[in-house]
């Protein structure tokens, strides 16, 4: 875990401040299940995708199934036991990346990363990197074969971006392009809806920006993300823009569910005296049907332990959101039978 990070909350009177650290007693990730692993047959171009069959291997904290490796020059994911066996030139992917479409039924999807073997908050498949742009800081994968979906995150009162950081090249590393977004301390929720709609059209234009990183790499799917003031900030943008993907709100302070049709997941901890998960069920009561909506309760989670995927919950936050964000943002069906895994306690109208 990383080291405390200061944050502040924004309670009851806009101008009563609470001080505070990141919970660094939170237990170690258990949801973990190993990254890397042994070179699979394949090549660059061509991934090494065992579609769920691969033996163990072992990887960082523990076992996993359909791992990744460096391959051969140009070839297809042929499944064999050896490192670096060429193959036949063919679509597909790296980093066991199944090809484009393959992981739904209407074909309508991003399908990076190999088959999933249940949750996990542990970092993914492919190898990321980061750069500044104006509204925020970009994290993106730089192995995996585009398109991508994005997502645009911001923290709560008090915070400015940085406090954030981890979820991007988490997020990055199971092939999703994620923008931190750069807010000031004092951004109401309606402020940060706003920011984080402008980070959405900051990554539609890295999109067509001739030489950038991103060029000609994004698909037409977005989301919004955030904690506490900025959980409340992703219901209203979500409440403006139906054409979002996902909303995913950590904590959330402030927000609504009036008119929201995105997709939802609300995260709230049993111990948070900030936004206690009260305001969360408000909001998911406030979603109609048929509009898809998760709530999940962790227990002892409190106000503070929401900066990255490994916090709250031992890392039960982390893996909820993921999977929530490959279902919804990505349309990767192969995810949906492992979303009501969360632990915590699950409300949800999803089937």
């Amino acid at each position: 875990m990383s080291s405390p990070r200061p944050h502040c909350v924004f309670a009851l009177a806009l101008l009563l401040t609470t001080g505070c650290a990141r919970d660094d007693n939170e237990p170690g990730d258990v949801y973990a299940v190993g990254q890397g692993g042994l070179a699979a047959a394949g090549g660059a171009g061509g991934a090494p995708y065992c579609g769920g069959s691969c033996p163990p291997v072992a990887g960082k904290g523990g076992a996993y199934a359909p791992s990744a490796g460096a391959g051969g020059a140009g070839g297809t994911p042929s499944g064999g036991p050896g490192p670096d066996a060429a193959g036949t030139d063919s679509a597909g992917g790296s980093g066991g990346q199944a090809p484009m479409g393959t992981c739904c039924p209407d074909g309508d999807c991003l399908c990076h990363g190999p088959d999933p073997t249940g949750l996990t908050s542990a970092a993914g498949p492919f190898e990321t990197t980061s750069y500044p742009a104006a509204l925020g800081t970009i994290y993106y994968p730089t192995d995996a074969v585009p398109p991508f979906a994005g997502v645009a995150l911001c923290g709560g009162f008090l915070n400015t971006g940085p406090e954030m950081e981890p979820w991007g090249p988490f997020y990055a590393s199971h092939g999703i392009v994620t923008i931190i977004v750069t807010t000031t301390g004092a951004d109401l929720p309606d402020l940060r809806a706003q920011k984080l709609l402008a980070a959405i059209e900051a990554l539609k234009t890295e999109n067509t920006m001739s030489g950038g990183p991103l060029s000609g790499k994004m698909s037409d799917r977005y989301g919004t993300s955030g904690y506490s003031m900025g959980g409340g900030g992703t219901t209203i943008a979500s409440a403006g823009t139906p054409i979002l993907k996902s909303s995913i709100g950590l904590a959330p302070w402030g927000g609504t569910g009036v008119g929201v049709t995105v997709p939802t997941l609300l995260l709230c901890g049993t111990t948070d005296t900030v936004a206690p998960c009260s305001m969360s069920e408000a909001v998911y009561g406030e979603i109609t049907a048929p509009t898809e909506k998760m709530m999940v309760t962790i227990a002892g989670a409190t106000h503070y332990v929401w900066f990255g995927p490994e916090d709250a919950g031992a890392g039960a936050s982390g893996a909820v959101a993921l999977a929530f964000q490959k279902v919804y943002l990505e349309g990767d069906a192969r995810w949906k039978p492992f979303m009501k895994d969360a632990m915590g306690t699950i409300a949800t109208n999803i089937p």
